[in-house]
């Protein structure tokens, strides 16, 4: 049977999850704040509030990569 990657992270590593500045980085903060919204739309609070917290972790150790960058 062959193992299913998804759950780590487009076949990464377990050992090499992908952060939040990763998630920044490829989709954009606007993305990443708009699926917050959706899961607390939708009563995923504790998913919403997790991503929350580290993103407000990332952004106050001063994270280059969610600073937006200006066209």
């Amino acid at each position: 049977m062959e193992k299913s990657h998804t759950a780590t992270g487009r076949g990464m590593s377990a050992y090499h999850p992908l952060g939040i500045a990763d998630i920044v980085r490829s989709y954009g903060i606007d993305s990443v704040r708009h699926r917050i919204e959706q899961l607390h739309v939708t009563g995923m609070h504790y998913a919403a509030t997790a991503i929350e917290r580290e993103l407000a972790a990332t952004q106050l150790a001063g994270s280059q990569e969610l600073i937006p960058r200006s066209a």
